[in-house]
């Protein structure tokens, strides 16, 4: 769970009344999320605004232009605000803010079960996404350069725990428990690292197309409205790159299960078109997506950056994810088993 900032929600308030013309009298936390904040402001006249905050300035530019075409095409995003001078970016506290349209909804974050119509619809989602590229094309300025800049800062990391003057542990029982977690895994998180990198340059020079990635889909970034509709929320990390940089969350990530990748994939085409993918390209983004946020929450703890999740919430995402490596050469070849069937002829 994501822990409130140390913010003047008044300050916060009086932003929302300002600069927005809204008259707030509350907010809400909603504790969720990795790299923002966000919360649910209230306003007088009994309407509601998705408030959402950044330390590092993550609504680029071109973030905002993209949501208003995506919306203009009938893809189901959540539409930023105005500001009152047609901005959309303000700050406050040190934090930058983006006000949203607020969306009446449950968000999927807790499914454990997927009924066949909502694992369509999302299908049908990946897909209006991937077949809008041509038309927003020029609003995304990221593109997928296959960059590792994690790797770096979490070897030195990898080498302090297995350094025991490294990385002190003293009285603190979080980063003792970190290092009896990592210490007997260091080896194998080298050869990951080592496969990443392999995988990484062969995605490089293969990389035949690029499409609008909105590159997390996930349950917590998924919300189904009271009539069904089903939106996409948090853009920070859309750029244009390969189809696998979506599709591989449905190919056996803890999220989706492996045994309806196919499934998934019938649906995905019906809706988009026949797509050429590739295996190991898959892979690079398991890997990717395992060992970023190994490093992310490992350095976290041995940098005692843990002001935005609780210690022990940290230390069990750690834990899930190191109990993911041994598996993701398994969801490799599952994968390959799919796209090498007769059905799936080369685009």
């Amino acid at each position: 769970m994501r822990i409130e900032p140390d913010l003047d929600r008044a300050g916060l308030l009086e932003l929302l009344r300002g600069r927005y013309l809204l008259d707030a009298t509350r907010l809400t936390f909603v504790p969720y999320g990795i790299d923002s904040w966000s919360y649910v402001a209230a306003c007088r006249d009994g309407s509601q605004v998705f408030v959402k905050l950044s330390r590092h300035a993550i609504p680029t530019p071109s973030d905002v232009p993209l949501l208003v075409a995506l919306a203009a095409r009938q893809v189901a995003v959540p539409c930023p605000v105005a500001d009152r001078e047609g901005g959309f970016l303000n700050a406050v506290d040190g934090y930058e803010v983006l006000v949203l349209e607020y969306l009446e909804g449950r968000s999927l974050e807790a499914e454990t079960a997927w009924p066949d119509d909502l694992y369509a619809q999302v299908a049908e989602t990946v897909a209006a996404v991937h077949a809008s590229t041509n038309a927003v094309r020029h609003l995304v300025e990221r593109r997928e350069r296959y960059d590792l800049p994690f790797l770096p800062r979490f070897a030195g990391t990898l080498t302090a725990i297995e350094d025991r003057a490294g990385l002190p542990v003293g009285d603190d029982r979080t980063i003792a428990t970190l290092r009896e977690m990592v210490h007997p895994r260091a080896q194998a998180l080298r050869m990951a690292i080592a496969r990443l990198e392999a995988l990484r340059d062969r995605a490089r020079v293969r990389d035949p197309g690029q499409v609008l990635c909105h590159t997390d889909i996930w349950g917590s970034n998924l919300l189904r409205s009271e009539d069904g509709t089903l939106h996409l929320l948090d853009w920070n990390g859309a750029l244009l790159g390969p189809p696998e940089h979506d599709l591989f969350m449905f190919a056996g990530t803890e999220f989706f299960p492996a045994a309806r990748f196919g499934w998934f994939l019938d649906r995905y085409e019906a809706a988009f078109r026949r797509v050429h993918l590739d295996a190991e390209t898959f892979g690079y983004y398991f890997y990717r997506r395992t060992l970023e946020d190994l490093a992310w929450f490992i350095d976290a703890i041995a940098e005692r950056r843990m002001e935005a999740m609780g210690p022990d919430a940290m230390l069990q995402i750690i834990d899930g994810n190191l109990a993911e490596l041994p598996r993701l050469e398994g969801r490799i070849s599952q994968v390959s088993r799919v796209l090498a069937k007769a059905r799936r002829p080369s685009a």
